[in-house]
């Protein structure tokens, strides 16, 4: 009988003893519970002592916690990343209206002669259609990025296109004094494309190397296989590879001091439109030259 007494009494001893730990873990659980609470922190929940249920437990809330550091760095990522592209947009837009408003001044004033009233006006108009094209960068990646941007697909001919726009941008390359050479293979398939788009896509690409280039340009377009590849090089300085990286990012630019002349959107429409088609597009960089690869793949 008193073995039987013993034995009971060890085994209440040792439910108390499991009753105090688990009581002891639960305790400590809800006071690192509370500490995690309002505080920003990577910490995880840990068991003070081993109870297999707990710690199952546990492991649940320590995803649960993960999940919501790593949303809430994401959030306060996207938030800084906003924050910077409205003042990079504010700063881009009030560049050329201050310079507007400041030539309307000088307009208006009763000592300008009607020559430089005159040269004020070209200024202005100037002026007017970088903020246009600034208005319009802005409001072209909005409704790519919102897959509201209208695409109409049909038989493109990229030979032709290409070359029109480089008959286009003959005096652009002039003024820049840029020798510009092209290799452009004949009698290519027509792809499955949005013509505008296509448009834009090159328009943007030779703007973008007469912004950033160095007096040359080369340009080739020829069909390997089932992809027709538009190449554009042209030499950049102090460009680098971490900037090659960031070059189809929004509002990123060569443009270090923000002149108000460029959005860094230009490329950022180029890789959207490229792709919102089903093509490709990339960039790289090699011995001072940047080269931008757009890949149309012809239709099967």
């Amino acid at each position: 009988m008193i073995y039987i007494t013993i034995l009971f009494g060890g085994i209440a001893a040792l439910f108390i003893v499991l009753f105090l730990l688990n009581r002891y873990n639960i305790n400590n659980i809800n006071k690192e519970l509370k500490k995690l609470k309002n505080i920003k922190t990577n910490e995880q929940l840990k068991l003070a002592a081993p109870n297999k249920d707990i710690e199952e437990m546990i492991g649940e809330i320590n995803f649960i916690l993960e999940k919501s550091q790593n949303d809430r760095i994401a959030h306060e990522k996207s938030e800084s990343d906003l924050r910077k592209q409205i003042a990079n947009i504010s700063h881009d837009l009030r560049t050329p209206l201050t310079s507007i408003l400041g030539y309307v001044q000088l307009i208006r004033d009763e000592s300008t002669s009607e020559e430089e009233k005159q040269e004020y006006l070209d200024i202005i108009e100037k002026r007017s259609k970088v903020l246009q094209n600034l208005i319009t960068s802005f409001y072209d990646l909005s409704r790519l990025e919102a897959n509201e941007y209208d695409l109409e697909f049909k038989k493109v001919n990229v030979e032709s296109l290409l070359r029109e726009i480089v008959a286009a941008f003959y005096n652009d390359f002039v003024d820049k004094d840029f020798k510009v050479e092209a290799q452009l293979q004949e009698k290519l398939p027509a792809i499955i494309a949005d013509e505008n788009a296509v448009i834009r896509i090159f328009t943007n690409i030779f703007q973008n190397a007469l912004k950033h280039g160095s007096k040359t340009m080369s340009i080739c377009q020829r069909q390997v296989d089932g992809v027709i590849i538009s190449t554009f090089s042209n030499r950049v300085e102090n460009f680098t590879q971490e900037d090659l990286e960031h070059v189809f990012d929004r509002f990123f630019t060569g443009d270090r001091m923000r002149t108000g002349q460029n959005t860094g959107l230009g490329l950022t429409i180029v890789k959207k439109l490229t792709e919102s088609m089903g093509h490709e597009v990339s960039a790289s960089l090699e011995d001072e030259v940047f080269t931008i690869e757009v890949r149309f793949k012809l239709s099967s």
